[in-house]
């Protein structure tokens, strides 16, 4: 597709991030702009972002990066995510996008968020606000796991593999995200999850924040 006739990637990414922080976000507002391009556009500029996170969205505060971040993945604020399991847009397209996302851990989450876990956090002042949306991620994506539907299989067995990978990353704010995540897709695949868990209590040193937070999430437990 031609996408010189939608706005660019530059209009979409100061669309969703250059905008000043406030405790109403400017989605909230009933004249906040709505992002107006056809999904395979969308879904093209999500997986760029997703690939590059830093050279897209990099000049901006962590903030900023929180906020917009929450526009893209929560379905109170936008319909972005639903792109990931649109079934009208090519199963290919979909998993590049969601692949893509071990770029935005490895590259932004792990250089830009504070090296510590979020929950059970006594001083969130020392956090960066980015953990934020690092930490409930897969919380408020409107996405779940869909154990009963073949067509489902490729895409969700993609989503465990991220989050498994996300736990090979030496930053707690990352793995504990793929613990959160892992902690609400255990509904789903609940012998899969305690499997991923098992192996990165194994593999990872122990320690008694994350290591309590992981088995809570191998039950499902996670808030």
């Amino acid at each position: 597709m031609d996408h010189s006739a939608y706005p660019s990637y530059e209009a979409w990414i100061a669309h969703c991030f250059d905008h000043p922080v406030a405790r109403d976000a400017w989605y909230f507002s009933p004249d906040a702009p709505e992002w107006d391009a056809p999904a395979e556009v969308t879904l093209a500029y999500l997986t760029r972002l997703f690939s590059t996170p830093l050279q897209s969205v990099g000049q901006f505060s962590d903030a900023q990066l929180n906020q917009g971040f929450w526009y893209l993945t929560s379905n109170y604020c936008s319909d972005h995510m639903y792109l990931l399991i649109d079934s009208s847009l090519p199963e290919a397209a979909r998993l590049e996008c969601l692949h893509a996302m071990k770029h935005l851990y490895a590259e932004l989450f792990f250089t830009r968020c504070t090296n510590l876990p979020s929950h059970g956090q006594e001083h969130p002042e020392a956090l960066s606000p980015l953990n934020a949306i690092c930490y409930m991620w897969w919380d408020v994506m409107p996405i779940h796991g869909e154990p009963n539907d073949p067509r489902r299989k490729t895409f969700d067995m993609a989503v465990l593999a991220l989050l498994r990978e996300t736990l090979g990353l030496g930053h707690f704010a990352c793995q504990e995200s793929a613990l959160h995540g892992l902690g609400h897709w255990s509904y789903y695949y609940r012998v899969r999850v305690r499997n991923i868990i098992e192996q990165y209590l194994g593999d990872a040193p122990e320690t008694a924040v994350l290591g309590d937070y992981a088995r809570l999430a191998a039950d499902g437990k996670v808030k």
